[in-house]
């Protein structure tokens, strides 16, 4: 498999286009590879302990973010901003409902079914976050996304946002389960009560019946991969994506991203190296559509039948039930497939 330039995929960019940097900025550390050992930080009222969702809203209310920031008020918010689909869709699935909102269009939010009544949308194509929609929303605190640098996705307007309220960041490049626990516990924090307790449930079955599915099939290799131009096609980085994160943790082989670091979203790979790709599924994310030219058809995974394609939304509205759907169908494909069809990998 060529080792090629480590790119992001195209779908997302609420607040700012997307950029195909290989090195982090001068900021970056945080990055996806925290994984579970952000959980012990990620704590309402700071490290200390965490808040009660029947504490008086008239108290002072903190949160440490997974940037290591805490934000500290003198009371409890009431009036909350979504400034990402990924965040605005996690909480929203939580049970938080905001004054304003990001929807930027590609379905994220939509797929956790929310009720806009009231609420205030802020994102334009062509701007960004309305900044004069949002002010007027008069929200006591925003919520961003932390990208893998580290840095917020609104970080290009942060200084104007900022002027309005203060900003939370939560990291959407941790394992699932941190992900959406932190959206719950943010939302218990800001006195809503919880609407996804059935729904973190079906996720533990979920995640038991994926487990099951790899150790029943353990040498199967599975690569996650999208569309990144006609030329090319993107190899997921394990280290970077949250399903990927927690799909290793349960034990699945994963096609590795040769020098992939751990903020580097995929390995870039010509079609003429497709074919040789060491997987025996491989699974099709973020992109639209499937490919449909000899080399993709001439790939042993994709000759034996072993692809499967979730719905785009998948990978990026962080919520239990849709990530329960995602772990079930992945589940239910590495039951059915076959280890060795693929290429040896190259070591």
């Amino acid at each position: 498999m060529n080792d090629t330039t480590l790119r992001r995929p195209r779908l997302i960019s609420p607040t700012r286009p997307v950029t195909h940097a290989q090195h982090p900025s001068r900021r970056g550390l945080l990055a996806g590879g925290l994984g579970a050992a952000a959980l012990a930080g990620l704590t309402a009222c700071g490290a200390g302990g965490s808040a009660s969702a029947g504490a008086s809203a008239d108290a002072a209310w903190s949160f440490t973010d997974d940037r290591g920031t805490t934000v500290r008020l003198p009371r409890r918010p009431k009036r909350i901003a979504f400034l990402t689909d990924t965040v605005g869709a996690a909480l929203w699935a939580a049970g938080l409902r905001p004054v304003a909102a990001t929807d930027s269009g590609q379905d994220i939010v939509t797929a956790v079914h929310p009720d806009w009544s009231g609420v205030a949308k802020v994102y334009s194509a062509d701007k960004g976050i309305r900044l004069e929609a949002l002010a007027q929303a008069r929200p006591d605190l925003l919520v961003d996304a932390v990208q893998p640098d580290g840095t917020l996705q609104v970080t290009s307007q942060l200084s104007e946002v900022s002027d309005i309220a203060p900003v939370l960041g939560l990291s959407t490049y941790l394992p699932i389960e941190t992900i959406a626990g932190t959206a719950d516990r943010l939302t218990r924090s800001l006195g809503s009560p919880l609407a996804d307790s059935d729904a973190r449930t079906g996720y533990t079955k979920a995640s038991t019946a994926l487990k099951s599915a790899v150790d029943a099939n353990p040498g199967l290799r599975v690569g996650f991969v999208f569309g990144i131009d006609a030329n090319t096609l993107g190899v997921m980085n394990p280290k970077t994506w949250a399903v990927l994160k927690t799909v290793r943790a349960l034990g699945m082989r994963l096609v590795p991203v040769p020098s992939g670091a751990d903020n580097a979203y995929s390995q870039a790979v010509s079609w003429e190296n497709v074919p040789s790709i060491p997987a025996d599924l491989l699974v099709w994310a973020v992109s639209d559509p499937l490919p449909d030219n000899t080399l993709w058809k001439r790939t042993p995974a994709v000759r034996a039948g072993q692809v499967w394609k979730p719905d785009l939304a998948s990978w990026y509205a962080y919520s239990w039930a849709n990530f329960s759907a995602l772990l079930d169908g992945l589940a239910t494909h590495v039951h059915g497939a076959r280890a060795g069809v693929g290429p040896r990998d190259a070591s």
